[in-house]
């Protein structure tokens, strides 16, 4: 240990090989999980480097940080770039994170200092013993890694290999997660957006995961596998390593399932399907077009007698050249703009056409003989008004010479969808060839299938010209780049004759894909052992169940007279200057109720209710008249359990028996009031300076507080609470507790009930300390919500209140278990 140019510390190793130069530097009353404190440690070794270097011809390769606590380690050659800048290399390196800003700027936003701190916790000698082998073996294999430069520059012709050596690295379990996990949890580290991504303080070896969920890595392998690549990446670097992603699930899903690409496998049971549909031999007897065949992976495993393939990409029909040689034609054409303003009527001449002359013969003559036509096809899922992560659209993907059609003919707001436009584009075909014997074989989503304003009139159109024969339904995740939360459904077609009528609910098989070790293969398999088929049905204004909440809605309701918050969440006014929503006088709150699945109303957040306006609209105020139905709508949408095969269903209307409904009306209230995920009814007192609200002074009732005025005042005067006590000064009750007053609740419901106010109770001497700790939860308010008292609650934990809440938990479970029942008895969902 050496002290050159006054460096704290200076430990040279004498392995020739590799040579350890550990540069270190503690200091005293500082927080280094704060990234500030560790750029002030690190800005003065990197003046230390710049001396050493300079002075001494020496270079450390690791830097390690320290205070009386924590330590962090650096892999030094990341930060050697730094010395040929011009900083101010002339103040004292104690004084750099002062006298050096330009220094201090750069490094503040280094994602290598990205790093896990150790803790050495007294009281937890075990740890902090392991958390000091484990700074020692960081900083042994850093040194054994070492070079004078960056070890390697992230780029896309080695991200493959960094994911190989991260799993055998880091991953002491690789079947714990899956290929998307993996693949995520590697960019999100690489790229140092880890703050959901962290070793567990208190559990060895566990990596922790934004659902909870603990994985088992090496955590010495996990903090010095990313130290030794320069992560110092310019947002389009990121941007086009988080491109890289796919590729990296797709080779990860086809290491894991087998030496193909998963849709091959479904490419097989689209093959069964369109001969079940149309004849065994229908590779032999009809002409079959594949619209938008890519590299032609539905049909290259097969021969076919009269195969058409066609794609937007030259470059695709290049690498899928050696496929299907026997087609009659391999061409580019984009199926949505070429020929799109053609028809053989009025252009009779195919050589003005840009499809191939022998296809437009092909389809004249089928016309007149009747033969066959199959358009089989997995089209693009994208829409024009799909939001990104940052706000952009799609909308430019959907500008197409179809869309314009579709605009111009009634087909709705589906022009927007680009699968829709496929089906559109067919339909186009088959009148403008006068078509008799089409059918079509698609992969899509099945969104269609649940009706819904947005689909109504494309629907019309579609299955007025055509009938659903028979489907499959499967995990989109089982698509190596797509999400697992939802469907995907191959499904066919065929052309109706005469006046054949339309089917209001279709049917899938549920399959999945499994690896036979026995067989060695992948294997298409029921999704679950009683072979169940999933329903699916068309819905439609004014039955759907958004409608009949709206129903009772008075037509003409001014607007409430006086400002009023506009709301993000229970407590969180939104920033927008141009919130959307309005609040309607004697507005109880409003409920926000996007779309009409079961999708957005699990997962999405599409579906909350706050006690002011919501600033994002989308949904109804909840009114007296409305009450009801509101509070059924909520429950109906919340309790469902979400599954990837019930993502895309539409709500109906409820047909409730009338002995059933008082008790689906109570539990779906006790539902909504207390519901975790998506309540945000609350009180507000002194609400952000509106001291000119109706109520006076910032005060915005709670109409949905479910406990009396007096129960409230006796419980505050009880355990001492001048606060809350005051604020019950000329009140009066709210309108759910009147509304409860005069209902018998079920007993799921009732139990729900007694455990909530058993909790209130118990937490209401905690109102002050949570009063003088956070006053924006205005819990000084006698009406203030569930939501307000959990978050009390989640400061002051005891014993009491967690055993409490635990019981809730339970007893809210099985209420919703009853809930959820009860929509599809009402036939809510199919």
């Amino acid at each position: 240990m050496t002290s050159p140019e006054k460096v704290d510390g200076l430990l040279v190793g004498n392995n020739l090989v590799f040579a350890l130069k550990l540069l270190l530097e503690f200091k005293q009353k500082t927080d280094l999980d704060k990234a500030y404190d560790r750029a002030r440690v690190t800005a003065q070794c990197v003046h230390y480097m710049k001396l050493l270097s300079d002075n001494e011809g020496i270079r450390p390769n690791v830097i390690c940080g320290a205070d009386e606590r924590k330590a962090f380690v650096l892999y030094a050659p990341n930060f050697y770039d730094y010395l040929n800048k011009s900083y101010n290399w002339g103040c004292w390196p104690s004084e750099a994170y002062k006298e050096d800003p330009e220094l201090m700027k750069d490094l503040l936003v280094d994602k290598n200092l990205s790093v896990w701190v150790y803790d050495f916790d007294i009281a937890k000698p075990k740890q902090a013993y392991i958390h000091l082998q484990e700074l020692l073996d960081e900083i042994d294999k850093l040194a054994q890694n070492s070079g004078d430069e960056y070890q390697v520059d992230i780029t896309e012709s080695n991200i493959a290999g960094m994911f190989a050596e991260f799993k055998r690295i880091v991953l002491n379990k690789p079947d714990q997660v899956s290929a998307r996990e993996a693949v995520t949890i590697f960019m999100k580290l690489l790229i140092g957006d880890n703050k959901d991504y962290y070793l567990h303080p208190n559990v060895y070896n566990k990596l922790h995961l934004p659902s909870g969920k603990l994985i088992d890595v090496d955590g010495t392998g996990l903090k010095t596998f990313f130290k030794h690549f320069n992560r110092r990446l310019k947002p389009s670097e990121q941007d086009h390593l988080l491109a890289m992603s796919d590729r990296l699930i797709q080779d990860e899903t086809r290491r894991r399932k087998g030496d193909f690409w998963t849709p091959t496998i479904w490419a097989n049971e689209a093959d069964k399907l369109l001969g079940d549909t149309f004849g065994k031999d229908y590779k032999d007897t009809a002409i079959v077009w594949d619209c938008a065949a890519g590299t032609k992976n539905l049909t290259r495993d097969f021969v076919y007698e009269n195969l058409y393939t066609s794609t937007i990409y030259q470059s695709e029909i290049d690498l899928g050249e050696k496929y299907n040689p026997e087609a009659k034609e391999s061409f580019q054409y984009d199926f949505l703009n070429d020929d799109v303003d053609l028809d053989p009527t009025n252009t009779p001449d195919p050589n003005e056409w840009k499809m191939p002359n022998s296809l437009f013969n092909a389809l004249l003559a089928a016309s007149k003989s009747g033969k066959k036509i199959i358009f089989y096809t997995n089209p693009p899922y994208g829409t024009a008004n799909n939001l990104g992560k940052f706000g952009t659209s799609k909308a430019k993907m959907a500008k197409n010479k179809m869309n314009d059609y579709m605009k111009a003919n009634g087909y709705g707001s589906a022009s927007q969808q680009l699968y829709a436009q496929f089906f559109a584009r067919i339909i186009k075909l088959v009148d403008d060839f006068k078509l008799t014997n089409v059918g079509i074989g698609f992969f899509t989503k099945p969104r269609f299938f649940a009706g819904g304003d947005y689909w109504h009139k494309f629907n019309d159109k579609f299955f007025n010209k055509f009938k659903f024969v028979k489907g499959v339904m499967f995990n989109a995740g089982e698509f190596s780049d797509t999400a697992d939360t939802w469907p995907i459904v191959f499904a066919t077609y065929d052309l109706k004759q005469n006046e054949e009528s339309n089917d209001e609910i279709v049917q899938f098989n549920l399959e999945k894909s499994v690896w036979n070790s026995i067989k060695s293969q992948m294997e298409i398999v029921p999704v679950n052992k009683n072979n169940l088929v999933k329903k699916m049905r068309l819905v439609y204004k004014p039955n759907d169940l958004s409608s009949w909440i709206r129903e009772p809605i008075p037509k003409k309701i001014p607007e409430f007279d006086g400002p009023y918050p506009q709301l993000g969440s229970a407590m969180d006014e939104s920033k927008g200057k141009k919130p959307r929503g309005k609040l309607l006088d004697k507005s109880l709150g409003y409920m926000v109720f996007n779309s009409n699945n079961v999708g957005e109303g699990t997962t999405n957040r599409g579906v909350w209710v706050v006690t002011s306006s919501a600033y994002k609209a989308n949904g109804f105020n909840v009114l007296p008249e409305n009450f009801e139905r509101a509070v059924i709508g909520f429950a109906a949408r919340r309790c469902v359990k979400p599954t990837w095969y019930n993502d895309q269903d539409n709500y109906k209307a409820p047909n409730i028996p009338e002995t059933e409904y008082d008790e689906f009306v109570g539990d779906s209230l006790i539902f909504t009031l207390f519901d975790n995920g998506e309540s945000y009814q609350a009180a507000y007192r002194n609400w952000n300076n509106y001291s000119n609200l109706p109520q006076g002074h910032g005060k915005w009732a709670n109409e949905w507080f479910w406990l009396s005025l007096d129960q409230v005042r006796d419980w505050a005067d009880e355990y001492d609470q001048l606060e809350v006590y005051d604020d019950t000064r000329g009140d009066k009750n709210r309108y759910v507790y009147n509304f409860l007053s005069n209902r018998k609740l079920s007993v799921e419901a009732q139990n729900v009930l007694n455990i909530v106010n058993k909790i209130v109770e118990v937490s209401f001497s905690d109102r002050k300390a949570t009063i003088a700790a956070d006053d924006s939860l205005c819990l000084e308010a006698w009406d203030a919500g569930w939501f307000q008292i959990r978050q009390m609650i989640d400061m002051f934990p005891d014993g009491k209140t967690t055993e409490l809440m635990r019981d809730f938990k339970e007893k809210f479970e099985i209420l919703r278990q009853k809930l959820e029942k009860a929509v599809y008895a009402y036939d809510m969902l199919i």
